[in-house]
């Protein structure tokens, strides 16, 4: 793999300038209460967009949102638009909590909406996926994402919402951990969609920036610049640092 650490530390300072942080979902493992660094619930909503707790139709004062009486506006710290709480109970993962921001309340305070979403049902997340949780301290983070890096993580493996492994990892054994999961993310046909829209989005934004419109009131200068900036596509190891910080593919599971 072409891939290379200092293409990753590079696009780990530039996204440090350009991005913003996410709030992340909340696990509950014997009675302590963790970040995650993974949103189970996502793949749950695209297989059951009914109970989405936004988009969905469950929430009665989100009508008049979804028809264009009014916009929603949210954090861009949180681009998921709510915050799961999930517990690990016998070794099987569930969600136990589902919070939004309160639409009448100013300081955009979360509330939860569980109840009102799924009554006293259960629910089968089908999740499959390994779930990484930092229990040590902060020592970096990009901005973006998750692209945090702390002393020490859990990571567990589960399987149709069982844990079938788990494990302590510090943050060498982390970034292995995460080099090795990247290196066969390549090989999925996701990176390959992924890879294709990338490149399409920066066909894109050529077009617009060397656009006569863009560029009427530039100086030859500042134009031969930006000419220069596009004359060729990014590299692989430039799109492969990108992706390495902002995709999350907790969906191939490796081993670690």
């Amino acid at each position: 793999m072409r891939f290379k650490i200092i293409i990753f530390l590079f696009t780990f300072s530039i996204l440090k300038i350009f991005a913003t942080g996410q709030e992340p979902d909340k696990i509950i493992i014997n009675n302590k209460e963790y970040d995650l660094l993974n949103n189970p619930l996502e793949k749950y909503f695209q297989n059951h967009p009914e109970y989405h707790p936004i988009y969905g139709p469950k929430l009665s004062e989100f009508k008049k949102y979804s028809n264009g009486e009014r916009m929603l506006s949210f954090s861009t710290s949180n681009s998921r638009d709510y915050i799961a709480t999930f517990t690990i109970e016998k070794n099987i993962l569930k969600v136990v909590d589902i919070k939004i921001q309160d639409l009448n309340s100013e300081s955009e305070d979360y509330i939860s909406v569980y109840k009102k979403l799924f009554g006293d049902q259960k629910i089968v997340l089908d999740y499959s996926g390994i779930l990484v949780i930092p229990t040590g301290d902060l020592l970096e983070t990009a901005d973006f994402g998750y692209s945090y890096l702390f002393t020490q993580y859990k990571l567990m493996t589960i399987n149709k919402d069982n844990v079938v492994k788990e494990k302590e990892l510090n943050k060498d054994e982390f970034m292995k951990f995460r080099f090795t999961q990247f290196k066969e993310y390549k090989k999925s046909e996701d990176y390959k969609i992924e890879l294709k829209n990338y490149l399409k989005n920066w066909e894109a934004q050529k077009k617009s920036e060397l656009s006569p419109e863009n560029i009427k009131k530039m100086s030859k200068k500042e134009m031969a610049q930006l000419k220069k900036e596009y004359a060729q596509p990014p590299t692989e190891d430039h799109i492969d640092g990108y992706f390495f910080v902002s995709q999350n593919p907790d969906f191939i599971i490796v081993d670690y």
